[in-house]
């Protein structure tokens, strides 16, 4: 084999190797980007009066988050500190918070993002 052979060989197989690369990158789906937050705000708006927002797990579980779910959590955390269950006002003010500082958001594609703790048993 020739030197000549040798290069065209191994351009080709380089060749190869980068056309596959870009296949591949090119069917991998982008992962969706934080919505903007007149967006976010509207659709948790429209979520609560459905009652649940779709939330993506980190295991690529979409589960239902409803408004009860977060009260509850949420007043399991304030009264294992000795403090009285948070009213309607201090529950909107907690989740604007939340929806303010980025804790709680939602994605490009609907789907909404944050602590997987809401999901975890409420200890009463």
């Amino acid at each position: 084999m020739t030197s000549k052979q040798r290069n065209i060989s191994s351009r080709a197989a380089k060749m190869r190797r980068q056309a596959k690369a870009r296949a591949v990158r090119s069917t991998r789906t982008p992962s969706p980007k934080r919505a903007n937050f007149p967006t976010t705000l509207e659709a948790f708006k429209m979520g609560l009066a459905v009652g649940h927002l779709p939330v993506l797990c980190s295991n690529g579980q979409v589960r239902q988050l409803t408004y009860d779910r977060i009260r509850e959590h949420l007043n399991a955390a304030v009264t294992a500190e000795g403090e009285p269950p948070l009213n309607a006002g201090e529950l909107a003010r907690f989740l604007a918070d939340s929806l303010a500082s980025g804790e709680m958001g939602m994605r490009t594609d609907g789907l909404w993002f944050t602590s997987e703790d809401f999901f975890a048993e409420v200890q009463s």
